[in-house]
């Protein structure tokens, strides 16, 4: 069952070749990029739209995995690399390797190597630009298309210089909590957090089960906002809980401080703040 739904789910329709979606050879991939990073500071003095950035941490480590399926009807997988774009916009990217066999992984350790054959310099890049790496499939019957963004895509947004890695003691304005959480960076440079909303559903309310997790971005001047799907009771099934309006990261002193809406506690007022102090 699982492997039947997965077919019609599996691929973007290639904008040059109009393959249909629920073909996909029979392949279920899984990609990766473990330990990627693009991070670096923007020139002093400078708006940020226009500053250039001196890199300080600059890695991908892109992995593709077989999940199901085979490679029988699979001519090819190529990797396709595009900046501020991908092919959802028309844009015809550029390969950067291709492989018969899985698994296969390649990395890049400099920022040269992102920007080769882009047209761009390094000089040219801006905070916020970003690099997206998707695959595509050469089936042995001429169809040629992209696996969809959530099996075949990797993205890294190039930010500014932040670690906010460690074990933090985590309070909030609602209840009288204190509790330890981990935070972790993700694949693409966000920042993901063990309990996202402050410990609002888990600690505050009766639900102590329920581990309100998800990730943040943290921007130039650490500027704090929410990525896709977290805090997971904020937009997963509509609940509303522990959403991030904002926040503040200070890197010397290592406090995050986020501002949260809630929709679903009556007793929450609606809006609080949480605080994270690194330990």
């Amino acid at each position: 069952m699982f492997f039947a739904l997965t077919l019609l789910v599996g691929c973007d329709t290639d904008p040059d070749n109009n393959a249909p979606v629920k073909d996909e050879a029979g392949l279920i991939i899984d990609v990766s990029n473990s330990g990627g990073a693009l991070l670096g500071s923007p020139e002093a003095g400078v708006p940020i739209g226009d500053a250039s950035v001196t890199f300080s941490d600059v890695a991908l480590s892109f992995e593709i995995t077989q999940v199901l399926g085979s490679l029988d009807n699979v001519s090819k997988l190529e990797i396709v690399k595009f900046l501020n774009s991908d092919a959802n916009q028309g844009t015809e990217g550029i390969t950067v390797a291709e492989t018969t066999t899985l698994p296969f992984s390649f990395s890049y350790e400099t920022i040269d190597e992102f920007v080769a054959g882009t047209g761009t310099t390094v000089d040219q890049l801006r905070i916020g630009d970003v690099f997206t790496f998707r695959v595509k499939i050469y089936q042995n019957d001429g169809d040629v298309y992209y696996y969809n963004n959530k099996m075949g895509r990797v993205s890294l947004t190039i930010n500014c210089s932040y670690d906010l890695t460690g074990q933090y003691t985590m309070t909030n304005s609602v209840c009288g909590i204190s509790q330890t959480v981990g935070i972790s960076q993700n694949p693409d440079g966000t920042w993901y957090l063990e309990t996202a909303d402050g410990g609002l559903l888990q600690f505050c309310s009766t639900n102590s089960t329920l581990q309100n997790d998800g990730s943040i971005a943290v921007g130039c001047g650490g500027v704090v906002t929410a990525v896709a799907g977290g805090p997971g009771y904020c937009e997963g099934g509509g609940y509303g809980i522990g959403c991030i309006t904002g926040g503040s990261w200070d890197q010397d002193a290592g406090i995050l401080i986020m501002e949260h809406t809630d929709a679903f506690f009556s007793w929450s007022g609606g809006t609080y703040t949480s605080q994270y102090v690194r330990q």
